[in-house]
């Protein structure tokens, strides 16, 4: 087994996966072995081996903390999947809720302090994604009415985290304490609130945590973009259009006006665009959410535009998953495309890029609000599921409902469109509101007004 870790830490993963699968029917962790199973299958952008292989070890697994974790990667895992329907994860939300079963709870607490006290709990407060989104949240809150304390389960800091230390009432490590300890000291402090960050991403660490209901009110959302599942979360954050038509949610919603506002940080400059005789679509995705029927979608359109070209961009620098991209491209015959891996200075893509395909059924959150504050539109094909609304909400609080489709022949014939019609797209360029987008004061204070009303 320690082999097959080596080489997962050296970029190896196809090794690995070998190794892992000899060794399984005779190891006594089984479940460990599937863990890594899983890790290897993420590092070949693999969404179905990798849902499998954490299903498995959450089968396998002796312990209910691990097991729960485990759970919780399945579940992330398996919103990469275009078979994923709403009657599958009502049923998989279910059995992860019954994991907590036997969850023991801290006493109910009383309302004592004239504040009312606010937790956000994350897997970490560095600079993310998510980070773009809550930001404001914890720095530009009234300080008359409400105290805000941020809880985080990794001891790791960058200048993100700095930020939040300045400005909230109090910051907590919690990542040398037990789940239970934790939750002991979010309750100790009084919250009436918690915001978990995390969901079910990073094993649901945080999940494990609300599970002892430290505060009086338990919500999700911004850091994660679906449904938990779990019956000691009381409401998810959502808006009419992002919650709308999705059944799954065992939560009420936290209906705001909008559900996300996007706040740029200071690398995130618009680039002067490069000009380029031929058209250039993009898809800085995680690699993982280029599913089949999206690759199909993206032949088709190239197919009709011989001259135009395709530039994919992965979230990490991994080689491997650019290996299987291309192998993929190829098998499909997708031509006049490029194949770049995650990197730093990825905002110099925008300036090549004239219109983003934005993946299905698993669209971009981040990557779609940073793509139009950048000044480079997204076609968007919206779908049912919270999940598969992201990057359409994000369109529709810009005001670009034109850009989001509702099936794949409408997304294909409107790429093509665009493409041989620039004036039109150029007119919508200069259409997306980003003051709309990036309306951070107008959305802190929706948040807050309603956490008042709770």
């Amino acid at each position: 087994m320690e082999l097959a870790r080596k080489l997962l830490e050296t970029g190896k993963p196809l090794e690995a996966l070998e190794r892992l699968k000899k060794i399984l029917p005779a190891t006594r962790d089984v479940w460990r072995v599937h863990e890594l199973i899983g890790a290897a299958f993420h590092d070949l952008c693999n969404a179905e081996g990798a849902a499998q292989a954490y299903f498995n070890a959450a089968c396998t697994d002796k312990f209910l903390r691990s097991q729960r974790a485990h759970f919780s990667n399945y579940l992330f895992a398996l919103h990469y999947l275009p078979q994923l329907d709403a009657p599958t994860l009502i049923n998989e939300l279910k059995i992860y809720n019954s994991l907590y079963r036997d969850a023991e709870t801290l006493p109910p607490i009383k309302k004592s302090a004239e504040k009312i006290s606010v937790a956000f709990i994350s897997p970490n407060f560095c600079e993310s994604s998510a980070a773009r989104f809550y930001e404001p949240l914890l720095t530009d809150y009234d300080r008359e009415k409400f105290s805000v304390t941020a809880w985080s389960l990794n001891a790791e800091e960058d200048f993100f985290t700095k930020k939040i230390r300045r400005n909230v009432d109090g910051y907590f490590d919690i990542s040398e304490t037990s789940f239970f300890e934790a939750a002991e000291k979010i309750y100790n402090v009084g919250a009436d609130i918690l915001i978990d960050l995390g969901g079910h991403t990073e094993g649901g660490s945080t999940l494990q945590i609300a599970a002892y209901r430290p505060a009086r009110v338990q919500i999700c959302g911004i850091g994660y973009f679906d449904s938990t599942g779990a019956d000691f979360i009381d409401y998810f954050i959502g808006d009419d259009f992002l919650t709308a038509h999705d059944e799954t949610f065992t939560e009420k919603i936290f209906t705001l006006k909008n559900a996300f506002a996007f706040k740029p940080n200071d690398k995130m400059i618009r680039v002067k665009k490069l000009p380029h005789k031929n058209f250039t679509f993009g898809s800085l995705n995680n690699f993982m959410k280029l599913s089949d029927d999206y690759l199909s979608a993206v032949k088709k359109i190239l197919d009709v535009l011989p001259d135009a070209k395709i530039i994919f961009r992965d979230t990490t620098p991994l080689a491997s998953r650019q290996k299987v991209l291309i192998e993929r491209l190829k098998n499909f015959g997708i031509k006049n495309f490029e194949v770049r891996r995650g990197a730093d200075n990825f905002y110099n893509d925008y300036s090549e890029i004239d219109l983003i395909l934005d993946t299905f059924p698993y669209s971009g959150g981040f990557m779609t609000a940073l793509a139009l504050y950048m000044g480079v539109p997204v076609l968007n094909f919206c779908g049912e599921l919270a999940s598969r609304r992201t990057g359409a909400d994000i369109l529709h609080i810009a005001d670009l409902d034109e850009l989001i489709v509702y099936d794949v022949h409408a997304y294909i014939k409107k790429a093509v469109a665009f493409a041989k019609n620039r004036a039109r797209l150029a007119s919508l360029v200069e259409k997306i509101s980003v003051n709309k987008l990036t309306a951070t004061k107008t959305f802190v204070e929706d948040f807050y007004t309603r956490l008042e009303a709770i």
